[in-house]
Parts: structure tokens; C-alpha cells; sequence
């Protein structure tokens, strides 16, 4: 086991878990137990604290740890392993090791002197035992919510998948393009003959105000919404529509990256209100007479905008690559109703989403208020 196996969550990550060869008689002392804990010595960056928790929830023969990564057995007749886990896990969670952690340019190391220093809270073991009930309970929730939410990310993805590749209804007849295959009978019409590209010139966007008459939109700003399609948030700034080098683009259009790292994330949404945006932005406003700029945003985020220049060094789009590229487009009427499909998908995505969100502030919640003491559970309250 080693530092990449960490979450940020306590799970740890059995996805790619390396292998060595050692001797025999080493190999034999090895073994991880039930209620052991990992603790990450050394790794994170710049924005991560070191000091990430894993629970080892089976007994696991023949497995060690890395030398960045310290074990933990804790004594039962003195401590809950579980209870201890989720202490440890609060003082990672919320930046309370940084005190007892040193920083090089690559990487920060735990003191591990200081460390076990920390003073830790310490109810009697009955009620650690409860404590770690209740957060077992919660866990088993947000399990079974990421479970669903997986399950309707992958519903959505089939059902586009045969939207795009076969139409509606669906037919065999197929064309290929760069991007993939479509059905024959859809057109391929050049980028400029149905859609405009526009952005903004370098500048200042007008005075930051709360009482602007038009939101401000970043690169930066992708970043905050999560799974929803509409950039439209009370972080956006406010400013005024009065510098001439910021066009207005309208509710509803289209906005991605022009170039970078948001742009092979596929940082692709629409307009929530009336917007300026940033020179590293672009917009899209589609001739909505040939194609509906629902139908277009989910196509570019279907296919993936990064891949449409993907053997760039520095990957970026303009005008150059997008307009006499060939985009497969099919009648309005069939528009609509793919669109239809693909947003019933959605809205159980979002559904299933905001429900595991709901569950993992509650966790968060739980914590603070059951490690602190404000929260109490009384004896017999829960089975622990």
C-alpha cells in the first residue's frame, strides 16, 4: 500500500495496488490486520495536507505499506480503532496537522514526533463505540448513494452513446466521422454554417460592483458548479456592461475554454443569465434554425471538445479549428426529442448527486459535532 491508495474520504483506493518481490521469511512477517490504521507520512502538494487515514477493514496476509505510509494497531482495551481513525481522519480534514507537517517544494512530511503529540478527545470506549456506529451508518448511506450516482452517470453515458450513434429511432445505416459514428441520414454541415464563435478582447471588463447589470465570467469559474450544465452562481462577479471590448452574450449560449487544462476537462457549459467573459473564453451561439444549442452542447460534451485538438502541444481552440470542421447534425424535430432523452438522464444524475452531496455534508456535520463533544449518544441509543 502506498500514498496513492489514499482518498480524501477514508476509503482507500484498491484499484492499483503495486507488487514486490521480497524473500520468503520477509514476505511471512508481513500482514495487515482488521482495525488497523494507515496513516500518510509523507506526499500531498502545495493544496493537499499530508496525513490522510485509511482503514483496513479485513485481514490482509501478505501486505505491507510504503515507506511514506506509517501503520497504526490501535489497543482495543483502550481505544475504538474506528473512533481513533475518525479522529485522525478530523485533524487531516481540517487542516489541524499542518502544524505538525514540513513542506519541500515537491511534497510534505509529517513530524512524526509532533504528531503524536496531538492531544486527541477521549470519551469512555462505550461511547467511542457508539460514535463510530453512527459514523458507520452514514458511511453505508453515502456507499450506497455513490453506488446510484455511478449507476445513473452510466445510464446517461448509454443513452447517449445511442442517440449520437444510432439517432432516433435508432438505424443501422452509419457514417464515421472524427469524432465517431452517426447515422447516414443525419447532415454534415461546416461549423461556420451553423453557429458563431465569438470572445473578448484583452482588457478590463468595467468596475466590479454587487449592484452590476451583468455577470463576469473566468476560467476559474468552471470550477464551482459541480455536474451542472449553467455557469449561473452568486460567486460569479457583477460588473458593468460599459467597456465596448466585452460583448454580452445572451442567456443560453454556449461557453468553453479557449485553451489549457479546462479545456482537455471538458469545461463546456451554457449561459445561466446575460454574461461577459474573459479573454481565455469563448462563446458559441448557434443558428438555432439548423441546430439547437441544447442538441450542440451535448454533442461537445459527448464527443468530448478536448479531443478536437488533442495532438496540439498546448491543447487550445479558435476559430481556425472549429469552423470548417464537419458536424453531424440531424432534423430539429429529432433534436428535440434526443435532447428530451438525454436531459430525463440528467435530471436522475443531478438527482443522484445533490442526494450523495446531501449525505456527505451530513457526515461532515456528524463529525465535527460527535468528535467535539456537542452531540452526545447516549447509552443503548445506537447498536455499536
Amino acid at each position: 500500500m502506498r500514498s496513492t491508495n489514499f482518498t480524501n474520504d477514508g476509503q482507500l483506493d484498491f484499484s492499483d495496488v503495486a507488487t514486490r518481490y521480497f524473500p520468503r521469511d520477509k514476505a511471512e512477517q508481513f500482514g495487515l490486520l482488521q482495525g488497523d490504521l494507515l496513516v500518510e507520512r509523507s506526499g500531498g502538494g502545495p493544496d493537499q495536507p499530508v496525513g490522510r487515514i485509511g482503514f483496513i477493514e479485513r485481514d490482509m496476509p501478505g501486505s505491507t505499506v510504503s515507506n511514506f505510509v506509517q501503520v497504526l494497531r490501535p489497543d482495543p482495551e483502550k481505544v475504538d480503532a474506528s473512533f481513533l481513525g475518525w479522529v485522525l481522519f478530523e485533524l487531516q480534514r481540517t487542516g489541524i496537522v499542518e502544524r505538525v507537517q514540513q513542506q519541500s517544494t515537491q511534497m510534505r512530511n509529517l513530524n512524526w514526533r509532533d504528531y503524536q503529540r496531538l492531544l486527541l478527545p477521549w470519551p469512555e470506549v462505550g461511547e467511542q463505540r457508539r460514535i463510530a456506529a453512527a459514523l458507520k451508518l452514514a458511511d453505508d448511506a453515502i456507499q450506497k448513494a455513490r453506488v446510484k450516482f455511478d449507476a445513473t452517470q452510466q445510464l446517461k453515458r448509454s443513452v447517449m452513446t445511442t442517440l449520437f450513434e444510432s439517432g432516433l429511432p435508432a438505424t443501422g445505416d452509419k457514417v464515421v466521422t472524427k469524432t465517431g459514428p452517426v447515422p447516414s441520414r443525419w447532415k454534415l454541415r461546416r461549423g461556420r454554417d451553423i453557429f458563431k464563435l465569438l470572445g473578448s478582447k484583452a482588457g478590463e471588463p468595467g468596475a466590479v460592483s454587487s449592484d452590476g447589470d451583468c455577470h463576469y465570467l473566468k476560467v476559474d469559474d468552471f470550477n464551482s458548479f459541480g455536474n451542472e450544465k449553467v455557469i449561473f452562481d452568486s460567486k460569479v462577479k457583477f460588473c458593468r456592461a460599459e467597456n465596448p471590448g466585452y460583448p454580452v452574450y445572451a442567456k443560453g449560449a454556449i461557453v468553453f475554454a479557449k485553451r489549457g487544462a479546462a479545456l482537455l476537462k471538458d469545461r463546456v457549459r451554457m449561459l445561466g443569465a446575460d454574461s461577459m467573459i474573459d479573454p481565455n473564453l469563448m462563446a458559441m451561439e448557434c443558428n438555432e434554425s439548423i441546430v439547437l444549442t441544447a442538441f450542440m452542447y451535448q454533442y461537445l460534451v459527448f464527443f468530448r471538445l478536448g479531443r478536437l485538438c488533442e495532438d496540439a502541444g498546448i491543447p487550445q481552440l479558435n476559430n481556425r479549428d472549429l469552423y470548417p470542421r464537419m458536424f453531424p447534425v440531424p432534423e430539429v424535430e429529432e433534436q428535440l426529442s434526443i435532447v428530451s432523452l438525454i436531459e430525463t438522464a440528467e435530471a436522475a444524475e443531478w438527482k443522484a448527486a445533490k442526494e450523495l452531496s446531501a449525505l456527505q455534508e451530513l457526515k461532515r456535520s456528524l463529525l465535527q459535532n460527535l468528535l467535539t463533544g456537542k452531540i452526545r449518544i447516549p447509552e443503548g441509543a445506537i447498536h455499536a
